[in-house]
Formats: structure tokens, C-alpha cells, sequence
């Protein structure tokens, strides 16, 4: 029995134990009183404190910072946003704990060396965009050894020295987005090979592809170089990236996209060349790209015609988007050969005017097709025919259609549309015009018999399969003719 009181007692001093150890955890994670760190705020939430300092100044930061000193308080997030905080002085955060770090829209120009050194060890995310900086503060970077996100966003960096980042060996995600950028040194990435996942350097002024200060990083997996005056790509300039699945090269002032130009990129997904001055696509262009690619974006821009002959080898696409070009015509092969996996079809705002014969043949995948806006006066049931069975939506607004009994197609599909699609469609107001009566009709209330229509029932309009047996059929019926005359 002895025995017995001796373990009870035992397990209930580990408990009392425990139960201390967890009450005293919670008293860390308390905040100080608000009067002691005004003008800045603080929460508690699941990870640790949540801080804001704003519209306030260097003195008033620093009082904040040395009565949170020495508590043992881990703060998740210290956010000092729109503040007078031109510079961060060295030193300034010894004794925190701090995990993400905000220093947003204060005029921060100057980072000293050893402002950051005191947190390196427990600092993952790092925020000092819309400042004033005009270089990589370096020195002040080379300790942080667990940061996973930096966002430099929106400051006057106009170059990228030579190991800008070294030290910075977990980094995963790097942006650089609306800076003045326009040199960047060969060794710029040095240090961040090993981990660095995302690198945005958009909307900078870029005239080229930065193709030695990139080759290193052969763990990327979104590029993202929109919004620069990049102008020629070359077969080469992506060496290296063999891991790439997004690139995002629109906004430049692309007029070429030339051959064999993506071809050490086979494992891309995804390919962003709209809002260029695409008029020439090589037929040899996306050579390399033909097992993964399946988003291609090439709206706003230039081309005059769907350039079969590059998309030919892209048999895994879904997604394509070529709106607000200056496409006339849609030849009747312009899908043949990479058109079976296309779910998504835009080509809203061209100057499309007429859809003949099969061209939609061997889209049998489709879901998604935008017509909106081009010069379409007529678009029949036969043209449509071979994708009624597939379509969620089609928007065909914007056109100056003319009424008549061949559009009764869509009404039908329109009735057999269910849940969200047929929400979504209902909403489109698509018109056409009835000449004599010199007024507009919406679609959906086509008057059928006014115009003379022999009219069909939803269930009557064949679908593609129909379609298939139908010709099956007639081919067995020659055969077997044919047979017996023999």
C-alpha cells in the first residue's frame, strides 16, 4: 500500500507539474499593458503576440521594443507599418523573439548591419516593402539562416549586386516586384540555389532575360519577369530551370516568340506571354513543353491567326487563351492534332465573322468557350454540334447576331445547364436582332414561331455521341450494301 501512495503521489506532482509549467506558458504570452507600449497595439494569438506600431516614429518604436525586452515573449508577428522610420538601427531588436517581421510604407532607406543579427535564428518571414531602399542591405541579411520569405516589393532598387542574398541559404520565395531593376550581376543569386522556390522580378526594367544570374537556380518553380521591357527571348536564355513550372512573361515587348525557346523547360505547366506584340509564333516555339504544358496565355497581343502549327505538339493542354488579338478566321484544322484535352477556350474581343464546317470538331473536352465580342452574325447549330454535349458555358454577348431559327441551339443546351453553370448563364444577357422588326430578342426567348421555325425539343438535339453512332451507322450501311451487291 505504501508503495502504491508513493506512486500516486508521484503522478500527481508530474501533473501539478505540468500544469504549472502550462500556466506559466500562458502568463508569457500575455500582452503588456497598452499604456506601456503606445502608441503601438498588441493581441494574443494561437502562436505567439500579434504587434502593430503605426503612424508613430523611431523614438516611440524604440520605448516599445525595450519594455518587450527580456520577457521571453515570442512575437509572431511585429508589423511597423506608415511609419518615420528612415532607418533601422543596429541592434534594435536584441533580446525579441520575433517570427515575421513587417516593415511596410515607413521610408526605410538605411538597414544597418547589425539590426537583424540579434533575431536570425528565429526570424522566417521577412516584409520591408514600399521604402525607400536602393539596394540589397546585404550585411544586415547575412544572419537570417531560417528566413523562408523576403518581399522587397515596391522600394528604388535599380541593380542586383554580386551575392546580394548570400547567407540567405533557407530562402524560398524572393520578390522584387516595382522596383527600378535593370542590371543584375551574374553571381546576384549565388547562396540561394539550394532552396529558392518563387522569384518575382516584375514590373522592373528589365530588356532581357537575366540568363547567368539564373542558371544556378535549378530549384525554381515560378518565374515571374511580367510587366519589364524584355523584348527578345532566345533559345537558352531559360538553361537551368529544369524544375520550372510556372513562367510569367507578359507585359514585356515580345513581338517573337521563337523557336525551340522553351525547351529546357519540360517540366512547365504553366506560360504567361499575354499584353506582348506577338505577331510571329515559330512553329517550332513550345518545343520541349509538349508533356506538361496546360495553361498557355498569349491574349492582347497581335496575332492574326490560331498558330496551329506550335500548338500542334502541345497534347496535354487545357487552358487557352489568345482574347483580344486580331484573329479574322478560324480555319477548319486550326484545333487538329492538340485540341481533345482544351476544357477552357477564349478568344473574346477579335474579329471573328464567320464559324464554318467542323472547326470545333476536336475540342471533345471543352467546357468553357468565349466568343464575347467579335463580329459574328451567325453561329449555327452545326458549327456547335460537336461540343453541345461537353459545354458548361459559352458566352457569345457582344456580337451583332441576327435572329434566326438556327440559334434555337441555344436555348435547348441553356435548358439542360444545372446548378452554378446555369446560375452563371442565366445572368448573360445575349441578344440578337430581328431585322424587320428592327428590335433585339434575348436568346432565351427566341420567338420561334413567329419566325417560321420547324422547332426542336432539348431531347431532339443530337449530341456527340448521337452524332458518332449516326455516322457509324451510315458507314456500316455502305459496307453492308456493298457486301451484298458483291
Amino acid at each position: 500500500m505504501a508503495r502504491v501512495r508513493m506512486v500516486r503521489w508521484a503522478c500527481w506532482a508530474v501533473m501539478l507539474g505540468l500544469c504549472a509549467l502550462a500556466t506559466h506558458g500562458e502568463m508569457q504570452q500575455q500582452c503588456p499593458p497598452r499604456s506601456d507600449i503606445s502608441p503601438c497595439s498588441c493581441q494574443v494569438k494561437k502562436n505567439g503576440l500579434d504587434i502593430l506600431c503605426e503612424f508613430t516614429d523611431q523614438q516611440h518604436i524604440n520605448n516599445a521594443m525595450a519594455i518587450l525586452k527580456g520577457k521571453s515573449l515570442v512575437i509572431f508577428y511585429l508589423k511597423l507599418r506608415h511609419n518615420n522610420l528612415r532607418k533601422l538601427p543596429g541592434f534594435v531588436f536584441l533580446g525579441l523573439d520575433i517570427r515575421h517581421l513587417t516593415i511596410h510604407n515607413s521610408s526605410l532607406s538605411v538597414v544597418e548591419e547589425a539590426s537583424l543579427s540579434s533575431i536570425g535564428k528565429m526570424l522566417t518571414q521577412l516584409d520591408v516593402s514600399q521604402n525607400g531602399l536602393t539596394q540589397v542591405p546585404s550585411a544586415a541579411y547575412k544572419n537570417l539562416h531560417h528566413l523562408l520569405i523576403l518581399n522587397m516589393n515596391h522600394n528604388k532598387i535599380n541593380s542586383l549586386h554580386a551575392r546580394a542574398f548570400q547567407g540567405l541559404d533557407t530562402l524560398e520565395i524572393l520578390t522584387l516586384y516595382e522596383n527600378k531593376i535593370n542590371n543584375i550581376d551574374p553571381e546576384a543569386f549565388v547562396g540561394l540555389e539550394k532552396k529558392l522556390k518563387r522569384l518575382n522580378l516584375g514590373g522592373n526594367g528589365l530588356t532581357s532575360v537575366p540568363q547567368k544570374a539564373l542558371v544556378i537556380l535549378d530549384m525554381l518553380k515560378k518565374l515571374e519577369m511580367q510587366e519589364n521591357r524584355i523584348s527578345d527571348i532566345r533559345e537558352g536564355d531559360f538553361e537551368g530551370l529544369k524544375n520550372l513550372d510556372s513562367l510569367g512573361l507578359a507585359h514585356n515587348k515580345l513581338r517573337i516568340v521563337p523557336s525551340r525557346v522553351f525547351s529546357h523547360l519540360t517540366v512547365l505547366n504553366s506560360l504567361e506571354l499575354d499584353g506582348n506584340n506577338i505577331d510571329t509564333v515559330d512553329p517550332e516555339a513550345f518545343a520541349g513543353l509538349e508533356e506538361n504544358l496546360q495553361y498557355l496565355r498569349m491574349g492582347d497581343n497581335n496575332i492574326h491567326t490560331i498558330p496551329t502549327e506550335a500548338l500542334k505538339r502541345l497534347h496535354r493542354l487545357r487552358h487557352l487563351d489568345l482574347r483580344a488579338n486580331n484573329i479574322t478566321y478560324i480555319s477548319e484544322d486550326a484545333f487538329a492534332g492538340f485540341g481533345d484535352s482544351i476544357t477552357f477556350l477564349n478568344l473574346q474581343k477579335n474579329d471573328i465573322r464567320t464559324l464554318s464546317g467542323m472547326i470545333f470538331e476536336n475540342l471533345n473536352s471543352l467546357e468553357t468557350l468565349n466568343l464575347q465580342n467579335n463580329k459574328l452574325m451567325h453561329i449555327t447549330e452545326d458549327v456547335m454540334e460537336p461540343i453541345l454535349d461537353t459545354l458548361r458555358v459559352v458566352d457569345i454577348m457582344d456580337n451583332p447576331l441576327l435572329c434566326d431559327c438556327d440559334l434555337q441551339w441555344y436555348k435547348n443546351w441553356l435548358s439542360g445547364l444545372k446548378d452554378k453553370d446555369d446560375e452563371m448563364m442565366q445572368k448573360k444577357r445575349t441578344v440578337c436582332m430581328m431585322q424587320q422588326e428592327h428590335r433585339e430578342y434575348n436568346l432565351q426567348s427566341l420567338p420561334l414561331e413567329k419566325m417560321s421555325c420547324v422547332i426542336k425539343s432539348p431531347n431532339l438535339i443530337p449530341n456527340a455521341a448521337t452524332a458518332l453512332t449516326a455516322r457509324f451507322m451510315a458507314a456500316f450501311s455502305v459496307c453492308f450494301w456493298a457486301v451484298i451487291y458483291i
